[in-house]
This record gives C-alpha cells, structure tokens and sequence, in this order.
C-alpha cells in the first residue's frame, strides 16, 4: 500500500534542528526515532493505493495543487506531544490561522478536482518523530521557526518518500 499526501518539507536548518529536538526526546521518550529523511508536517492525507499509483489520480493531486493560491507564512513549532500509544510529535499548542488555511484550501481543492482523499476528524499539524514512544509526557519546547514557502505532494515508497509535486506559495 502506498499513501499519497499533500505535505510542508522542512529546509534543511529546520530539518536539522527537529532531528536535534527528536533525539533529546527520543532518550527521554523511548520508542522509534524517525530517521531525519522523513520529517515532514502532513497538511492533508489522501486515500491509499497499491502500487503502481494511479495516473489520473496523481495527475488530479497535481491540478488540486495547481489550484492552490497562497502567501508564504511562517509558525512555530512549540509543543511535544503523543498521540495516544503510537505516535510522538513536535507541533503547535495553537494551530495558525495561515496554516489551517493551506489545509482548507487544499481539502476544497481535492474536492473539487475529485481526488479521494481519507477522512479526518480534525486538523492536527504536526512532524511525527517517534514510533511507540514508552514515557511520552507532553511539553512545551524551545520554538523551532517554520518559513513555508510551498507544499509538496508526496507518496509512501518502501521506507522512503518520494515527491511527486511541488509548489511555490506567492505573495
């Protein structure tokens, strides 16, 4: 099963730093660290698929993402926290009014380009940087800046990620 999903990527200082956040709480946490390759903040899901992903699928993530009309904006990430057993994150005690924005315009735009998309109860913007953490007790941390300037759509491949779109946010 491959998961399609539209994306921020964190430039490489951004990257860098999660990583640094994700070790210290990696000893303090337990669990699986993911591997600093793989960060990301997750802005909207779409449906699973079996390989080798669907053309017009793909193509209609594409226009959903050509359709996206944005400013670039920045946040912070300010909070360590669990989601139940499985998974620990770095994300925001507040989720910012420009970021919730990028995740709406992206689920209306998937709508109306008829991309299947997996349901959500809400949106949670985080970076997962461990797997089964064991000690889990959500903090605040030391703000780590996030400058977005675009979004990517990225698709599940065997352990890794690979980019399949990318897009500039203009102001």
């Amino acid at each position: 099963m491959r998961h399609l999903f539209f994306a921020l990527a964190p430039d490489a200082a951004l990257r860098d730093a999660i990583a640094n956040d994700a070790a210290r709480l990696h000893l303090a946490w337990g669990g699986r660290a993911t591997k600093p390759a793989k960060l990301h903040m997750t802005l909207r899901f779409l449906q699973g698929f079996t390989d080798p992903l669907p053309d017009d699928v793909v193509a209609a993530a594409r226009a959903a993402g050509d359709a996206i009309a944005s400013v670039p904006f920045a946040f912070e990430l300010d909070r360590a926290d669990r989601f139940g057993r499985r998974i620990g994150w770095l994300g925001c005690a507040v989720t910012p009014r420009p970021l919730q924005a990028l995740h709406d315009a992206l689920t209306e735009s998937c709508r109306a380009h008829a991309v299947p998309m997996r349901e959500e109860e809400r949106f949670v913007p985080h970076v997962t940087i461990l797997r089964d953490p064991k000690r889990a007790v959500p903090s605040a941390i030391a703000p780590l800046r996030w400058q977005v300037d675009g979004f990517v759509l990225m698709a599940s491949a065997e352990g890794a990620y690979e980019v399949l779109g990318r897009w500039a946010l203009r102001a």
